[in-house]
């Protein structure tokens, strides 16, 4: 047997449909040239397996392959797929095809000498998005996967299964939501859990490992898939590191380009360009705030979810980590700015309040528009609402 089809066959075998990740009924799987961003860990190898069995399968016509295969530094992919297509081959599966070089050029080639050909890939978040629709220009349909939201953990783990709800829903129906919810569920322990661990699939596979393997996930995203990406060598590897658990330890300070050069001992140009990497690998982000008249802007920083916060044992913070997981859920779904008196601002309209039930909430009680995102509240009260509901909106 073909050893691309074996390898096919084999890790067919382990996968499971019973959980789809929401991005599955987004995608139009019929479009020809199918594209599927995400950082590390977040679940693209799933998605792809999981659309070969469900709809192909034990048939031929759709094949899985990883583009960082050992066996294509001899016999080249498009060899392979000519030979899948000879067969009555229709529907291609790629993974990790920033690992292979020039894989815009062999998807292109690809797309073109096979028309009936439908190809679906998965790529890293760190390539930029703007090459991939640049060198494949429109033919390609681009989607994004990100971490597991709360309502998906609530499906995943069994608890309730939900519909996402609109930002909008949220807002003008908070009470009645929450109160349906809390009547099935107790809501808290699950959202204690799903801050901790609940935001990569992989969590499941081994639950004692799950902070070396967040560990090995960001050391994985700077050693294995930036290079395929970018020109960088091994001592600026270490250096990425280095910065990325200096930036861990001055959470939310976002310090100074020259006060960062200087203890990294690089120029700015290079710290500028390490941050993008950092930000690119979905393990780091900066918020801040519009210019104010006085050419002027604030700053924080924030790691991408609240499980890589916990990986890297920062102190517990109610109010940090309740802005951690409202910034990471809702840009998912809308704009998130950050105001000049720390408030969020969402995709221009509602202010957001976040954070710890002891804060001062008094200008949520009659402002349109204004709520409180709270993390321990049990119900709604007025604007204020549970931090957890806003988990829901995908």
């Amino acid at each position: 047997m073909d050893m691309h089809r074996l390898n096919h066959i084999q890790v067919l075998k382990g996968v499971n449909l019973s959980f789809y990740r929401y991005l599955y009924r987004q995608i139009k799987w019929d479009d020809r040239l199918i594209g599927i961003q995400g950082a590390r860990g977040v679940g693209k190898t799933t998605l792809l397996l999981q659309r070969i069995k469900s709809v192909f399968g034990d048939s031929e016509t759709a094949l899985y392959l990883p583009l960082d295969n050992i066996r294509f530094e001899r016999n080249t992919v498009s060899k392979v797929v000519k030979n899948f297509c000879a067969a009555g081959g229709t529907h291609l599966f790629l993974d990790n095809v920033h690992r292979y070089e020039r894989w815009t050029s062999l998807i292109g080639k690809l797309h073109a000498t096979y028309p009936d050909l439908y190809i679906v890939f998965a790529i890293s978040s760190q390539y930029p998005e703007s090459k991939i629709i640049r060198a494949l220009k429109e033919d390609v349909e681009l989607y994004t996967l990100q971490t597991m939201s709360f309502r998906e953990y609530l499906d995943y783990e069994g608890a309730l299964e939900l519909k996402p709800y609109s930002l909008e829903d949220i807002v003008r129906n908070h009470a009645t939501i929450s109160q349906k919810i809390m009547d099935e569920i107790n809501i808290a322990p699950i959202f204690r859990n799903y801050l901790d661990h609940g935001c990569y699939p992989f969590y499941w596979d081994d639950p004692d490992s799950y902070f070396f393997r967040l560990q090995d996930l960001m050391r994985d995203s700077v050693d294995i898939d930036l290079p395929a990406i970018a020109s960088v060598d091994y001592k600026m590897q270490h250096k990425i590191k280095e910065l990325l658990l200096l930036l861990a330890e001055k959470l939310p300070e976002v310090p100074r380009f020259s006060q960062l050069a200087q203890e990294m001992k690089l120029d700015s140009t290079q710290i500028r360009k390490c941050i993008e990497y950092i930000m690119s690998m979905g393990i780091f982000r900066i918020l801040q705030s519009d210019e104010n008249p006085e050419g002027e802007f604030l700053q924080k920083s924030y790691l991408n979810n609240t499980n890589l916060l916990a990986c890297l044992f920062r102190e517990d913070d109610r109010t940090y980590m309740a802005e951690t997981f409202f910034i990471d859920q809702i840009s998912n779904v809308a704009t998130v700015k950050l105001m000049e008196n720390n408030d969020l601002l969402v995709d221009d309209k509602y202010t957001f309040l976040v954070g710890d039930p002891l804060k001062d909430y008094w200008r949520v009680r009659k402002t349109e528009n204004i709520y409180g995102a709270i993390h321990g509240l049990s119900k709604s009260s007025g604007h204020k609402m549970p931090l957890w509901l806003l988990g829901l909106c995908y």
